[in-house]
C-alpha cells in the first residue's frame, strides 16, 4: 500500500515544470524554458477531460440538491485559449498584458481542477481525483511563478516609464530655457 501512495506523488512531481531550479525566479530570459515545461501539462489535461466525459460525476450542493456543471467542451475551449495565450507569451515575453492573462487563466484552471478533484473524491473516483489534484497543484505552482513574473515585468516597465517621464521633463525644461534665451 505504501508503494501505491508513493507512485502518484512521484507522478505529481513530474508534472511540475522542471525548467527552473528550485527558488529561481521566472524572468524573460528563462521564460521559454518554463513555457516548454508548462505546455507538457496540456496533454495530461486533455486525457483527464476525456476521462471526465466518460465519468458520471454528479454535482450536489451542500443541501444535496443537484447542481449544473460546465460541460467538458467548455473546459476544452478554455484549454485551447490557454494554449494560444502560452504561444502568445512565448512570442512576446515582455508583454505585461499577455503575462497577466496567462497567470489569470492558469489560476482559473487551478481552481477548476480543485473543484473537479473534490467532486471525483466525493464520488469515490480516487484515481481520477488524484490525477486532478496533481494537475491542480502543478497549476498553482505555475500560477505563482507567472504572477511573480508578471508583477516584476510590470515593475520594470513602470520604472522605465518613470525614467522616460523624467527625461521628457528635462527636455521640456531645456527647450523652454533655449526658447527664453533666444527671445
Amino acid at each position: 500500500m505504501r508503494n501505491n501512495a508513493v507512485l502518484p506523488m512521484i507522478l505529481g512531481l513530474l508534472l511540475i515544470p522542471q525548467g527552473l531550479p528550485a527558488g529561481e525566479e521566472l524572468t524573460a530570459n528563462n521564460l521559454p524554458t518554463f513555457l516548454k515545461a508548462y505546455q507538457t501539462n496540456f496533454n495530461p489535461l486533455d486525457a483527464v477531460y476525456v476521462d471526465l466525459e466518460n465519468e458520471n460525476l454528479v454535482l450536489r450542493g451542500e443541501g444535496g440538491q443537484l447542481l449544473e456543471r460546465r460541460h467538458v467542451e467548455d473546459r476544452r475551449r478554455e484549454l485551447a485559449q490557454l494554449r494560444k495565450t502560452t504561444s502568445d507569451v512565448a512570442a512576446n515575453p515582455r508583454d505585461v498584458v499577455l503575462a497577466l492573462r496567462l497567470a489569470i487563466q492558469t489560476e482559473s484552471l487551478a481552481d477548476d481542477l480543485f473543484d473537479l478533484s473534490q467532486i471525483a473524491y466525493e464520488n469515490d473516483r480516487e484515481e481520477l481525483g488524484k490525477r486532478l489534484s496533481d494537475l491542480q497543484i502543478t497549476m498553482e505552482h505555475n500560477r505563482d511563478l507567472l504572477q511573480t513574473f508578471a508583477l516584476n515585468l510590470a515593475g520594470e516597465q513602470q520604472e522605465r516609464l518613470r525614467q522616460l517621464e523624467q527625461e521628457n521633463e528635462e527636455l521640456q525644461r531645456r527647450l523652454k530655457s533655449t526658447e527664453e534665451t533666444q527671445k
